[in-house]
């Protein structure tokens, strides 16, 4: 490659990127844009159109095409109000044999509000002038000088609001439509550059939510090149007359949520269950045993509950299976105190454990039952030998 071809390719790369970073930079601000719906006049500050020769030129805007179409979707600074915050900017060329001068139209999607516009000349580093313009429906008109076959055009920056259908409430899907084609040619053909897509789309989207373009059969519509960051999309030559925008939220992380969700329950589930046999006892109602003993200390009152409860359960029949009279046969008055003794600390030892959640309701009960019944039994002996 010889040094000629090497520096064509040089300035070729330089003022690709020249025109990619002033379409695509959002440094603009657009501050103190504005326009009046309600007029179609010449712009209120003409700039140097006034030098021009407005004699000689032609209205018709059959030979203005559109060389670059930057549309900025922001779903989230109105996230809040339902609604989706859009940029337009647009970069006509005129590549005919005449000045034109006369109406310059683009479509908006119904539902679009708070409009302004306002045009930027690219040698002056951005400075932006308000115009005016009309809406018929969803036609944005106004009047303006485009140079014939100019290297640095005029810059027209178009902001709007467009509202959702999201019946008062804040969607999770949020979809813009722009019509690039239209019948009555209110938009132009597209004649891009070499190595700069004639449309690129920006979006700024809420965290964990996808983007899918398709256009005006429903198809869907592959972007040529797509940033790093999945925020930039740019559509080279685009064949499509309409272009829809959809930003909604991720499958993937309404199930990752769901899954969140169903786990928390699961490890409730599984807390209650350990801590059942702990649950169940403290709401148990405090025995009679217990309230007797209430001014004794712990081992002293669990001794007297189970006296107090053979006591007074002494005369009713035994209600276990077994006999348990030939277990005390030969027994003396003695033996009988220390065998009574021993049952009462092993009650003692059997309502710690229940306390402390060691045992099941069925196993307590049925150990209790047994104790008692014994104690029963030893009773009837000591009164017998009285």
């Amino acid at each position: 490659m010889d040094g000629s071809e090497s520096m064509k390719n040089i300035i070729k790369t330089v003022l690709s990127i020249f025109l990619i970073i002033l379409l695509a930079n959002s440094a603009f601000g657009f501050a103190g844009m504005g326009g009046n719906a309600n007029n179609t006049t010449v712009p209120q500050d003409t700039g140097n159109i006034e030098q021009m020769d407005l004699n000689n030129t032609t209205e018709s805007d059959r030979d203005i095409i559109m060389v670059q179409h930057l549309i900025e979707v922001d779903a989230v600074q109105l996230k809040a109000e339902n609604k989706l915050f859009i940029r337009e900017t647009l970069i006509f060329r005129n590549i005919g044999t005449q000045d034109f001068f006369g109406s310059l139209r683009t479509w908006i999607p119904d539902g679009s509000e708070n409009i302004s516009l306002a045009r930027s000349e690219m040698m002056t580093g951005g400075g932006m002038i308000p115009l005016t313009f009309s809406r018929d429906g969803n036609i944005i008109n106004w009047k303006d000088f485009v140079e014939q076959n100019s290297r640095l055009p005029f810059l027209y920056a178009l902001e709007y609001n467009v509202k959702q259908n999201g019946g008062g409430t804040i969607s999770d899907t949020e979809i813009f439509s722009k019509k690039l084609i239209f019948p009555t040619l209110i938009n132009y053909k597209y004649m891009e550059k070499p190595d700069l897509p004639a449309v690129v789309v920006k979006i700024t989207k809420p965290e964990g939510s996808v983007i899918k373009f398709t256009d005006e059969n429903g198809d869907k519509v592959a972007a040529t090149e797509v940033d790093e960051k999945g925020e930039i999309f740019r559509f080279s030559s685009p064949e499509f007359k309409e272009i829809n925008v959809e930003v909604s939220q991720s499958s993937l992380a309404s199930a990752g949520t769901q899954n969140y969700a169903a786990y928390i329950v699961v490890g409730i589930l599984i807390m209650l269950a350990l801590s059942y046999p702990y649950i169940k006892k403290k709401l148990r109602p405090d025995s009679e045993e217990d309230r007797e003993g209430i001014s004794k200390d712990e081992d002293t009152a669990q001794e007297d509950a189970a006296e107090d409860s053979i006591d007074e359960e002494i005369d009713e029949p035994a209600r276990v299976e077994g006999d348990t009279s030939g277990k005390f046969e030969g027994k003396n008055t003695e033996e009988l105190g220390d065998i009574k003794k021993e049952l009462l600390s092993r009650v003692n030892n059997l309502e710690k454990k229940y306390e402390s959640g060691e045992l099941l309701d069925e196993e307590y009960e049925d150990m209790k039952k047994s104790y008692r019944d014994e104690l029963k039994e030893i009773e009837k002996r000591l009164k017998n030998t009285e």
